[in-house]
């Protein structure tokens, strides 16, 4: 396999758009703009915000789209941790049962009249040729105005850990069953990664994007399968503050080391987290398995071992 120089290493440190920042910030006012502008949408409580790689400052090429929530916030959805039930946690914190102008006949949240209105404003603004629907998301085309973005329909959500105390987060609405089965927390990832990022003098988003390139790399070249740029973000995150001294090339290492080492045993599960430091990186809804993280790590390592 070839040597990857620290030159080539130094390189995927670095955003992969110079002026990103500013072109993210454009597709998010411009969805906005795009969601406001509908009658309907514009009479909800709707929040319009950038959230993943691009928001996070941990974007590579092949990250091409910028994700953009639209959260509408007076509906609350929810779970419960253990022991923790709905009838309590309600009277507690003073909630009643969703009455607004998305209730449908039968008295439930009509999500398809919040994910078609939404259809409707993107096919406005942008035209039908550039807007396309899938299960959970709507894609937009990039244009002179934006970013290619994929546009994620979500309402609130929180996760009661007991009757007054929640970490807040969004729960997708999908067009199949089951239709609010994914929850996210991004601001949580947010902050996290910043903090992160800081204790670790600004290397921990760099070493993520160097493996994210490395990953795309591999890709390429037949080495591995693609492999989920939320799980590596997420790997790194895991590792201690002292795997990011040295070279670039002695971080990647120290970084493939503590994810190989300490996730030799299934107890590791317990404590290996997502970014957001709520849901676990390693459960049976997850997409991937601590094998296919361990698969990753190891065919990295044969490829950047001489480096």
């Amino acid at each position: 396999m070839p040597t990857i120089s620290e030159e080539q290493l130094s390189k995927w440190t670095q955003p992969a758009f110079g002026n990103e920042d500013a072109r993210r910030e454009n597709t998010e006012k411009v969805i906005g703009d795009a969601i406001r502008g509908n009658d309907f949408l514009a009479k909800l409580s709707i929040d319009v915000y950038a959230k993943g790689s691009y928001k996070n400052n941990t974007n590579v090429r092949r990250d091409s789209d910028v994700d953009i929530a639209v959260e509408y916030t007076d509906i609350l959805m929810f779970n419960y941790a253990q022991g923790v039930t709905q009838d309590e946690v309600w009277r507690a914190r003073g909630i009643d049962r969703y009455s607004g102008p998305l209730q449908g006949n039968d008295g439930s949240f009509d999500i398809d009249q919040f994910k078609d209105a939404i259809e409707e404003a993107l096919v406005s603004a942008f035209g039908r040729s550039a807007v396309s629907r899938s299960n959970k998301v709507f894609t937009v085309r990039e244009s002179s105005r934006s970013l290619a973005a994929d546009v994620v329909p979500c309402v609130t959500h929180d996760h009661q850990w007991s009757p007054t105390s929640y970490a807040r987060g969004i729960q997708l609405l999908a067009d199949k069953p089951p239709r609010r089965s994914v929850i996210n927390y991004p601001m949580q990832h947010y902050r996290n990664g910043i903090e992160k990022n800081t204790d670790t003098s600004k290397r921990f988003k760099r070493i993520v994007r160097i493996l994210k390139n490395l990953e795309n790399k591999m890709v390429v070249d037949g080495v591995c399968s693609e492999v989920p740029s939320y799980l590596i973000e997420s790997l790194v995150f895991n590792c201690p503050t002292n795997c990011f001294s040295g070279s670039w090339a002695q971080q990647v290492r120290a970084v493939l080391v503590h994810i190989w080492e300490d996730t030799k045993e299934a107890e590791c599960e317990d404590r290996w987290f997502e970014v957001n430091n709520i849901k676990f990186l390693f459960h049976v809804t997850q997409k991937w398995t601590r094998a296919d993280a361990r698969s990753f790590v190891h065919e990295a390592w044969q490829y950047v071992k001489g480096s």
